[in-house]
C-alpha cells in the first residue's frame, strides 16, 4: 500500500521513545487542521530480551555478537514499525485522505560514530537508542513512499510559527483546544507530534 493519491491533504507526525512511538495524524489546511487519529504503536518485539534499548543490551557484548543482536532488533523494529505505518495509511484511505509526508522529530541530527564508539560511550549509546527507532519509523515510511521530513524538536514550535504563520499564541492555543476536544492522553508527545504533522502539513 501507498499514500492515497485523492482527497483532503493529510500529513503524519511522530515523536519516538524507546520501545515505542506516538503517531499523530492531521488533515486540513494551514490554519484549519483536525487530528484524524492518534494512536501509540510498539516497536521492540517482548520475545527479543533486551530489544527495548538494544544498545545499552549489547553494550557489553564482544562486537561481533553486538552487531548481530543490534541487527536482529533493527529487522524486528522496522517489521513492527511497517506494520503500524499501514495501518494507519490503511485509516487515511479508508476517511480519503491524501496523505502527503511524515514529520519525524529528531535531535541534534549529528551522525553516529561505528557501533564500536557508540558502545564505548553511555551518551552515544543513548543517541544511537533514539535514533534507531525514528529511523525505524523513516523507513516504514519510505517504504510505503511516504515521503519524510525530521524536524529538531526543540525548534519545532518556531518551525511550526514559521511555517504556519501564526503566532506562538495561537498555535499554543490551538494545542489547547485539542485537549479539550480529544481528552486524554494529551501529553507532551501528543502536542508535539501534532506539531511536527502541522509543519508538514504545510510545507
Amino acid at each position: 500500500m501507498t499514500v492515497t493519491s485523492k482527497g483532503r491533504k493529510a500529513a503524519l507526525g511522530v515523536r519516538c521513545h524507546s520501545g515505542w512511538a506516538t503517531v499523530i495524524l492531521v488533515a486540513g489546511s494551514r490554519e484549519d487542521i483536525e487530528i484524524a487519529d492518534r494512536r501509540r504503536i510498539e516497536l521492540c518485539d517482548p520475545d527479543i530480551h533486551g530489544s527495548k534499548q538494544p544498545f545499552h543490551e549489547a553494550e557489553p557484548m564482544p562486537l561481533t555478537r553486538a552487531e548481530g543482536f543490534i541487527a536482529r532488533c533493527r529487522a524486528s523494529t522496522e517489521a513492527l514499525a511497517c506494520g503500524a505505518i499501514h495501518d494507519v495509511v490503511a485509516l487515511a484511505a479508508s476517511r480519503k485522505l491524501k496523505l502527503t509526508a511524515c514529520g519525524v522529530l529528531s535531535a541534534s541530527g549529528r551522525a553516529l560514530p561505528p557501533l564500536r564508539d557508540i558502545l564505548a560511550s553511555h551518551m552515544l549509546i543513548h543517541a544511537a537508542e533514539g535514533e534507531f527507532y525514528r529511523d525505524a519509523v523513516a523507513r516504514a515510511c519510505e517504504r510505503m513512499r511516504i515521503p519524510i521530513l525530521r524536524i529538531r524538536e526543540r525548534d519545532a514550535l518556531r518551525q511550526a510559527c514559521d511555517a504556519i504563520v501564526l503566532s506562538e499564541v495561537r498555535i499554543r492555543n490551538r494545542l489547547f483546544e485539542f485537549r479539550k476536544t480529544l481528552g486524554a492522553p494529551w501529553t507532551e508527545d501528543e502536542k508535539l507530534a501534532t506539531l511536527a504533522a502541522w509543519i508538514t502539513l504545510v510545507n
